[in-house]
């Protein structure tokens, strides 16, 4: 019996306009690596954590920093 979980893949999560009026990212991607290191994390994230958690992280520019 397989016990790991599965998450559905999704390329880019949305952030809602009126999240991106009140904080903006701290850091933001400037090159490739900064690029697949943001969605390397993303996409680990997105296998155990929230959605609404996923987005405050990407606000905070967890993303590129972690």
């Amino acid at each position: 019996m397989e016990t790991q979980a599965h998450a559905r893949w999704q390329p880019f999560i949305e952030i809602p306009k009126e999240c991106l009026n009140r904080v903006l990212p701290v850091i933001q991607c400037e090159s490739d690596a900064d690029i697949a290191r943001s969605e390397e994390n993303i996409l680990r994230w997105m296998s155990y954590l929230p959605d609404e958690c996923i987005r405050t992280m990407i606000l905070m520019g967890w993303d590129v920093t972690t």
